[in-house]
């Protein structure tokens, strides 16, 4: 029934075969996979979970529990699946490539660039065809800074066609080059050839949201999260976005959502203590900016936040301390850009 495509006459097939035979994690995995294809994901995970216990080496099986995490967006959990996966498989199995482009995949999810890059870096030139490589490793490499290396991946690409990715890594390079403009342009043509590509919303609406068109930032996050619910950059921008307009209920919901994605993301940390605030929890507002100005000293607006929210909850002197702070910051800050300017002037 499996096999013909009658699933839900498979799980009831299956279930009443496990109750007299509960050991049979061939047939568990059987069942998770037809739960997997309806959608069923959290049982999924569940039979996966059990199959493994009877067969923890099967690399299959914990495939299947990786994908099945990684379709329910709970990164976290896929990353630890196809990092053992990773780990386990041979360097001469052909499934080990499929396992560490999804692993790169998670990685780049949850913004940690740098791994991405160690893990691509030793398969960039063992296929120059393959596109979803070089698209993961040069996203990588421009949020890194990377631009030249970025921009091979880039030409790399574009010897296979016009594709939706070469556009977006175009748009992320100009856009760390301040070119608003033409990093719409690009983003644009991204969009044109592949409409289903929720990264290309997500920018576009971080373009727009610079240029002040905050309809047009809205319109595209929410057309990013209908293709991908668990898109951190629309969840994060959307947030903040609603914040700023004092749509508070639909913001906070978004912010949660976003900083359970990415917990240690400063910008999402940021922003949902700003959230808190402006619901009247200045209290919980003072915890989260404590925190985060504990693990990124050097963040400005922080501090800048923190001293008027300190202020505000009565603790005056710690209000003081956290302005000499952010006031220090910005004079370093200018000083910087001072320097930079005679130095450009010699």
């Amino acid at each position: 029934m499996h096999q013909s495509g009658h699933y839900a006459e498979a799980i009831l097939g299956y279930e009443s075969f496990l109750k007299a035979h509960p050991e049979a994690a061939a047939v568990r995995s059987n069942l998770g996979a037809a739960l997997a294809h309806e959608g069923r994901y959290t049982e999924a995970i569940g039979e996966y979970s059990q199959a493994l216990k009877a067969d923890n080496s099967n690399s299959g099986i914990r495939f299947n529990l990786a994908i099945a995490y990684y379709k329910m967006g709970d990164v976290d959990h896929a990353v630890k699946e196809f990092e053992t996966l990773s780990a386990a498989l041979p360097v001469t199995d052909p499934q080990r490539r499929s396992v560490i482009l999804l692993l790169s995949e998670c990685y780049l999810r949850e913004g940690e660039d740098a791994h991405v890059i160690k893990l691509l870096d030793p398969l960039a030139d063992t296929d120059i065809n393959d596109l979803a490589l070089a698209y993961l490793l040069g996203t990588a490499l421009l949020h890194q800074g990377q631009e030249e290396r970025g921009a091979l991946m880039i030409e790399r690409i574009l010897r296979n066609g016009d594709t939706a990715e070469a556009h977006m890594l175009m748009a992320v390079t100009q856009m760390k080059a301040n070119e608003k403009k033409r990093a719409i342009d690009e983003v644009d043509r991204a969009i044109a050839l592949n409409p289903a590509l929720p990264e290309a919303y997500s920018l576009r609406g971080r373009l727009a949201f610079l240029s002040s068109d905050l309809q047009g930032a809205e319109t595209a996050f929410r057309k990013a999260l209908d293709l991908d619910p668990n898109s951190f950059d629309a969840l994060l921008w959307l947030g903040t976005l609603l914040r700023q307009q004092g749509q508070l209920t639909e913001a906070h919901s978004r912010l949660e959502r976003a900083i359970q994605l990415r917990p240690k993301d400063i910008l999402v940390r940021y922003q949902l203590a700003l959230q808190c605030s402006a619901e009247g929890d200045d209290k919980r507002a003072a915890v989260l900016l404590e925190s985060l100005i504990k693990d990124a000293p050097e963040y400005t607006e922080a501090h800048r936040s923190l001293s008027t929210i300190y202020f505000r909850i009565g603790r005056v002197a710690a209000g003081r301390e956290q302005r000499k702070v952010a006031e220090a910051m910005d004079a370093a800050i200018q000083a910087q850009d001072q320097e930079r300017g005679r130095n450009l002037k010699r």
